[in-house]
């Protein structure tokens, strides 16, 4: 039995033992609000209540995981009928079950973003619209603006932009594909035109939990509404300091509408630390009462009151990431730290390079967080587009990413044919080939039917393949890319052989990940398609963590976080607050004072902050002003470097010997 007044604080143990009704818990930086979530969860098994009554939701499968493996070790058990996942994992569980009443077929594909680019291009060119008269990706945020409630289409809206919105929904239904938002607005669709599945869903969860809450959108919180209006039990943990993503369509208001909606609820606080020191919380405290609408609360802890935050002015960008560097070098090796104790955040993804160069010149190793996917990598997406076609083939955008890819004599005016009898017959394209390489029209010439009948027989012979050789599925996918030369296709595409080599070891990562996927004992769905859907939810595979590796990444990426030592960079008046934020609407100060509370968040023993006194702009080198949020941290908190003050180049390459000499030592040979 789990005691739980012992294992955590006052108010964690309220919030954890709190089981029935609506309850708020509002849990500031680094009060353990994860701890407390699965205490409360393996509480609630040991209280008698059914594993499959308990719903709860997240934002990524690393934190759905994490929650997953702590109730397991709580338990000692594995909880299989507990539901710990996504918002978009549920939503796509929610539509696996039920889609086909909205006339979708069961074995629907997920567009991503690249997919969804794709099609919207296809759409304008279909229509004849030049291409270079819209912005493609304006409208994609636009059509998931409308969808997700953030924006409506009005009689102001232009017509083209209405008649695109309308194609790209008739497109996604002709080719059995939903993008993410309907992930969420789907299940709504659903349960509002057939109440009966909403009720067994009620009945089926009757307790949920929701993490990060302030990150939830408009339609996430109507999903979790609407299943928990009739139990009442739903539990929502959140920071409404913590809400930076209002640009990707969070809305930290939610918390005002659940209190709205839920006016019986329990409200905790919890504010006690156990990440930083008493002067990183004071400072972040300082800052944050700026913003009037929010939770009144204040960050404690029982820490020391540790070191002073240092504030340096370099004289550039580039003196700030040399200055940064050769600090980050002495404490390694004055003080032993490992290299992933430290973490440099900024505000824009501009300035890491600026980062990650000096740091490599300096043979320190980086781990930059937020960089390019393996699966938008243009060699992986063309590998899945094979998979897509074969598990679905009324997909038409991936069937025209593959047509061609590698090249296989069927070009452009074939590809013309094809979506002519598509459209003249009301078919995919990919029926329309098959239609064709069958037929005995005249017209089509031999060495055309015969390259048609290649591909077809081709994709017959894989699409059997998949579904025959269960638990062998990475070989045959090995086999498809050695059948189509596709290491011959990426030697006529690249100059050099080591760009072909980094290549094909993404597509290995993938053939791999497939391998291991097939093994894992644990998989809802044995099928090709269960498969495809999990990458396109992951979007990224988590990479092992390199202990040796300086961290790299944006204030943004860096929330949920933690760091011995953080290194707050370019934090300046036009970087944060973002210049083009405000200029948007001055009302985003709050959200971009917000962002500077999670970073300064971040830190658990030391912070230092690095704002430049001129910054490269294009060609010029221009003046630039400290953050205005530093006027609001408490003078006596920070050791401020002399602004006049400009770095040697002796001392920015003090301990360069020193660290040449401790590398060499390690390299050498234990006797």
């Amino acid at each position: 039995m789990i005691d739980l007044k012992k294992e955590l604080n006052k108010e964690q143990y309220l919030a954890a033992s709190t089981i029935e009704g609506p309850v708020l818990i509002i849990a500031g930086a680094g009060s353990g609000k994860t701890r407390m979530l699965t205490y409360r969860i393996a509480h609630m098994l040991e209280m008698g209540i059914d594993p499959k009554n308990i719903l709860a939701l997240t934002f990524t499968n690393k934190a759905a995981s994490e929650m997953s493996d702590r109730i397991e070790q709580l338990t000692g058990s594995k909880q299989k009928n507990l539901t710990s996942t996504t918002f978009h994992s549920f939503g796509l569980g929610l539509l696996k079950q039920h889609i086909q009443h909205l006339d979708w077929k069961n074995n629907f594909t997920i567009y991503d973003s690249n997919d969804k680019t794709a099609l919207i291009k296809q759409i304008v060119i279909t229509l004849g619209f030049p291409l270079d008269s819209v912005d493609v990706r304006e409208l994609g945020e636009i059509i998931s603006k409308v969808k997700t409630k953030r924006a409506i289409i009005s009689d102001k809206t232009a017509n083209n932009t209405k008649l695109i919105i309308d194609e790209y929904e008739k497109h996604l239904k002709a080719f059995n594909a939903v993008d993410f938002d309907d992930l969420i607005v789907k299940p709504q669709v659903i349960f509002s035109k057939f109440p009966k599945i909403l009720e067994k869903t009620q009945a089926r969860f009757q307790y949920i939990l929701v993490d990060e809450f302030q990150d939830t959108s408009i339609s996430q919180y109507d999903m979790i509404k609407s299943l928990a209006v009739e139990s009442r039990n739903l539990c929502v943990v959140g920071d409404d300091d913590q809400s930076i993503y209002s640009w990707r369509g969070a809305n930290y208001q939610n918390i005002i509408k659940f209190e709205q909606d839920f006016p019986e609820r329990k409200e905790i606080m919890l504010e006690r630390n156990y990440r930083s020191s008493k002067t990183i919380l004071e400072a972040a405290n300082n800052l944050i009462i700026n913003n009037k609408e929010r939770k009144d609360k204040k960050l404690w802890t029982e820490e020391n009151k540790g070191s002073s935050i240092y504030l340096m002015h370099p004289a550039n960008g580039e003196m700030e990431a040399a200055s940064v560097t050769q600090a980050i070098i002495d404490q390694h090796l004055k003080e032993g730290r490992n290299l992933s104790d430290f973490a440099i955040l900024s505000r824009t993804n501009s300035l890491i390079p600026n980062f990650e160069t000096a740091l490599m010149e300096r043979d320190i190793s980086t781990r930059v967080t937020g960089t390019q996917s393996l699966f938008d990598r243009k060699e992986i997406r063309d590998i899945v587009s094979y998979l897509k076609v074969i598990a679905n083939p009324d997909d038409d955008v991936n069937f025209l990413r593959i047509i061609n890819t590698p090249r296989r004599g069927i070009g452009r005016v074939t590809v013309e044919k094809i979506r002519k009898v598509a459209d003249a017959h009301n078919m995919s394209l990919y029926s329309a080939l098959c239609y064709m390489a069958t037929s005995t029209d005249p017209s089509l010439r031999d060495s055309t039917k015969k390259s048609l009948t290649r591909f077809m027989e081709f994709m017959e012979y894989y699409t059997n393949k998949f579904e025959e050789e269960e638990g062998r599925r990475n070989q045959v996918l090995r086999n498809l890319i050695k059948e189509i030369n596709y290491r011959d296709y990426l030697i006529e595409l690249n100059d050099t052989e080591k760009a072909v080599n980094f290549k094909l070891k993404g597509i290995e990562i993938l053939c791999s990940m497939l391998a291991k996927w097939e093994r894992n004992p644990f998989n809802e769905g044995k099928d090709m398609q269960s498969w495809i859907n999990r990458i396109a939810l992951n979007g990224k595979e988590n990479q092992e963590d390199n202990k040796g590796a300086v961290n790299l990444m944006t204030m943004h990426a860096a929330k949920g976080l933690e760091f011995d030592t953080v290194y707050l960079v370019g934090i300046e008046d036009h970087i944060i607050p973002n210049q083009r934020s405000l200029e948007e609407n001055p009302l985003n100060i709050d959200e971009e004072r917000r962002l500077f509370y999670v970073a300064i968040t971040r830190a658990k023993r030391k912070l230092i902050i690095s704002s430049c006194r001129k910054r490269q702009k294009g060609k010029d080198l221009m003046l630039s002003l400290p953050s205005r949020f530093l006027e609001e941290l408490p003078k006596e908190l920070i050791d401020e470097q002399d602004p006049n003050k400009i770095a040697t180049k002796q001392e920015i390459t003090g301990s360069f010997a020193a660290l040449k000499a401790r590398l060499a030592k390690k390299q050498q040979p234990s006797e």
